[in-house]
């Protein structure tokens, strides 16, 4: 912590926005994380939403046109001297990644992250622009070792850093002005995206025996699928058992109380709702996707892994839990301590050793 003070690191960190999704809530957290390290923070978002609690000083471009906002990007970054900046943004298209790295960030010690096993949503589509953005980023850094192996195998990069996403348990606030639902309910937290697969979730619950038990099944988030889903729910006659809530910002209080937590994405980096709610002492059942969720969840002991995309296995384990108390309370024991090693204070630990032997 002292070196950290005695150094005065000063941060950007750019995204596009700090609200609705696991990578927002990524980049709000390490902003607190370096906040707490000493440095002096800038927190920069291209998008007029900030919905997550930050710490640093908040920079928003969001109100700019498209070109304005990163004309006046480039000037801010140059003009402030950062030491580094660091991107959060998810960084698809290939003419404006160039425009970012021989404009905006030229000459500026950068580090990209990276949080999805979709590493294109990331790089680009182009092999050819994702090399240029591996080759002249100052650092790389990824959120699980599945996901550096696999930059590894299809990029040939093996020098990225494996920094995880980090959850501090003592800034969880678990009062809420929300009245406590009356019911047992498992829960799933996500953008209504495709790609949470949601629909098919909704399925898989009522198949399984929660319905007949009293569980309910809550989903936290908001997005374009909110009115499929609801059509859905109705045609299955289940809405006195599925609620969606909307977004919460904060989705703790809804967390703590459920009986366990639902993962069925096609595909992830490090989910951030895995890690949350078994930092919040419940246990998780999860598709065993190729980056993230095995790097947290042990089968049987803290939650379940099942075979990635196997929704007649994700209904089975549901079952599970609604059925054996004695396997259900062990792994709800287990869960808390199963994910000591991303504490905010160990996390930050990886971040300062990385950035103070750069310098």
């Amino acid at each position: 912590m002292a070196n950290a003070q005695k150094k005065k690191l000063k941060i950007a960190l750019v995204g596009y926005k700090l609200a609705e999704g696991g990578l927002e809530r990524v980049f709000s957290s390490t902003s607190s994380i370096f906040h707490s390290l000493g440095f002096e923070v800038h927190v920069v978002v291209l998008e007029d939403q900030v919905e997550y609690a930050y710490d640093g000083k908040l920079v928003n471009f969001g109100n700019y046109s498209k070109y304005q906002k990163y004309i006046r990007l480039q000037k801010y970054l140059a003009q402030q001297k950062f030491d580094y900046v660091i991107d959060f943004r998810h960084r698809i298209n290939p003419f404006m990644e160039l425009v970012f790295t021989y404009f905006i960030y030229f000459k500026m010690k950068t580090i990209y992250t990276i949080h999805s096993n979709r590493l294109e949503t990331y790089l680009t589509d182009k092999i050819r622009i994702a090399k240029i953005l591996l080759k002249k980023a100052h650092n790389v850094v990824v959120v699980s070792t599945a996901l550096k192996n696999k930059l590894a195998a299809e990029y040939h990069f093996d020098k990225a850093v494996v920094i995880s996403n980090a959850f501090d348990n003592e800034k969880v606030d678990l009062t809420s002005l929300e009245v406590p639902l009356s019911f047992d309910y498992c829960i799933a937290v996500g953008r209504l995206h495709k790609l949470k697969q949601f629909d098919k979730l909704i399925e898989s619950y009522r198949q399984s025996v929660l319905p007949e038990k009293g569980i309910h099944l809550v989903v936290l988030g908001k997005g374009k699928e909110e009115r499929s889903l609801k059509t859905l729910i109705k045609d299955m006659q289940l809405e006195a058992f599925v609620h969606l809530v909307g977004f919460k910002e904060n989705p703790y209080f809804y967390i703590k109380n459920a009986k366990f937590l639902m993962l069925s994405s096609l595909y992830e980096g490090f989910p951030m709702a895995i890690l949350e709610s078994l930092s919040l002492g419940r246990p998780v059942i999860s598709f065993d996707c190729p980056t993230g969720p095995s790097e947290m969840i042990v089968d049987g002991e803290n939650g379940f892994l099942v075979e990635n995309q196997n929704f007649k296995a994700l209904t089975s384990k549901m079952n599970t839990f609604a059925q054996d108390e004695v396997l259900y309370h062990k792994c709800r024991d287990k869960a808390k301590s199963s994910v000591s090693q991303f504490e905010t204070k160990e996390v930050a630990k990886k971040w300062l050793q990385l950035l103070e032997n750069e310098k």
